[in-house]
């Protein structure tokens, strides 16, 4: 007899949580050296949590509301690597949907079948900050990177930016314009050994934020790609494969969601029995502070709920093939604008020791700064989608000045 949802659910937050209390202990140590964690992706290799988004018959068995909540747990103890494995595990949600999908389940099966046997690392770069995001969608519609047809399949050329996970990446998924001559424009994907010759993942990544993912460019030089792996479709159009919106939003926000659950215990903890002369009751009595803790309680349940509730709409396969964007984008703008509010007021609440690095809150500051940029919703990127959505413009409809 199988699990039922709720026991497969504490399954997954379980193994989160161990790793989140493993992983804290490194987090500084990492940020400071601006190092990858490769013990953290050994470890939940070992556990199954990279399995997670599998399918149940091939060796994993989570869905996406399993996905949110364990990464939202994980992202209280570590949200780089939280962010970082956040790459694979909606990769491989994303491909265990175009399996489910297609009839014949060959080559994506085998894919999935060599992810949970081998434990291999699924990462990309398909982000391309050269051409607009509500154009390009992060580089899955559209990109500056450039495919010419050769005998047996393409030679790329390009560059990829954001390749998160990319310092332990096995296979990299990759976007690429290909001009066909009879079809017109089209967008190729595919998955390629990231040894293959001609891929150069840079050492590039020296940030603010989330230090420890791994983010490096990924230089595409003359890569050759046989045709019989290339998926295309037109450039910037919209189709069943765009699920893969609903994998990756949900639990990309739940990462920040942990954080600012963690910021605000901390804060929380280190205000209720602090002293100050010459008062007789901590500085957990300070009205000022009551209201902060108020406003960061507020914050962080109505992100979580709102979270909640959009990670359980797209159980359902049908629903992610058809994505509900209205749904999805305003949930990611509005969680991370509250995560980036709730760490604001965990500074505030504990003032001039928040600034020193011998707490955690310096790099919990510093680290959910980048929840305000991540494409292709981000800010007002993302207000702009939602504005479309509602007066029914297409989305990738230029803006009246430029």
């Amino acid at each position: 007899m199988g699990m039922t949802r709720a026991e497969r659910q504490q399954k997954f937050i379980q193994i989160a949580a161990t790793h989140a209390e493993d992983f804290k202990t490194r987090v500084t140590q990492h940020d400071r050296e601006n190092s990858f964690p490769f013990e953290n992706v050994a470890a939940m290799k070992a556990s199954g949590y990279t399995s997670m988004t599998a399918p149940e018959e091939l060796g994993g068995g989570g869905d996406i509301l399993d996905l949110t909540l364990a990464q939202e747990r994980l992202g209280r103890g570590d949200l780089p690597t939280a962010i970082t494995i956040n790459m694979h595990l909606f990769a491989v949600g994303w491909v265990a949907d175009l399996w489910r999908l297609d009839k014949r389940k060959n080559a994506l099966g085998a894919l999935l079948e060599s992810v949970v046997r081998d434990q291999l690392i699924l990462s990309g770069g398909l982000s391309d900050p050269r051409i607009n995001s509500g154009v390009g969608f992060g580089g899955l519609l559209d990109t500056s990177r450039r495919a010419e047809k050769v005998d047996g399949g393409y030679i790329v050329n390009g560059v990829a930016k954001f390749g998160t996970l990319s310092a332990c990446a096995d296979l990299l998924f990759e976007t690429a314009h290909y001009d066909d001559p009879v079809k017109g424009p089209q967008v190729l994907g595919f998955y390629l050994s990231a040894r293959t010759k001609g891929i150069k993942i840079q050492d590039n990544w020296d940030t603010l934020s989330i230090r420890s993912s791994a983010s490096n460019d990924i230089v595409w030089e003359n890569v050759f790609v046989p045709e019989e792996i290339v998926s295309a479709r037109p450039a910037r159009a919209w189709d069943s494969s765009h699920n893969v919106f609903s994998c990756w939003m949900p639990s990309l926000d739940a990462c920040y969601v942990g954080l600012a659950e963690a910021a605000r215990d901390w804060a929380i903890n280190w205000t209720r029995d602090r002293m100050q002369v010459p008062f007789d009751r901590p500085t957990s009595h300070y009205p000022g502070n009551q209201f902060l803790a108020a406003e960061m309680e507020i914050g962080v349940r109505a992100a979580r709920a709102m979270l909640i509730q959009t990670a359980s709409g797209l159980t359902d396969l049908k629903t992610r093939t058809e994505p509900p964007m209205m749904d999805i984008i305003a949930c990611h703008h509005f969680v991370m604008e509250t995560a980036v509010s709730v760490v604001d007021k965990a500074m505030r609440l504990v003032g001039g020791a928040a600034l020193f690095r011998s707490g955690p809150l310096e790099q919990m500051y510093r680290d959910v700064r980048a929840a305000i940029v991540h494409q292709p919703f981000a800010g007002h990127d993302g207000l702009g989608w939602l504005g479309k959505l509602a007066f029914g413009i297409p989305h990738d409809a230029m803006p009246r000045w430029v």
